[in-house]
């Protein structure tokens, strides 16, 4: 059996986060640096254009 990597659930947030410097983003930075680089990301989202 193959290793996997945890699942993780990640919110946006406030769509601001995209381009403002704050703890929010300062924090994923952190985060980024600590896990490992995924084989995959599945991305589901409520909103239509």
């Amino acid at each position: 059996m193959s290793n996997r990597m945890p699942t993780l659930f990640i919110g946006h947030g406030s769509p601001t986060n995209a381009i403002e410097e704050n703890e929010f983003t300062d924090g994923w930075r952190r985060i980024a640096k600590e896990i490992q680089k995924p084989d995959a990301i599945l991305c589901v989202s409520a909103h239509w254009y």
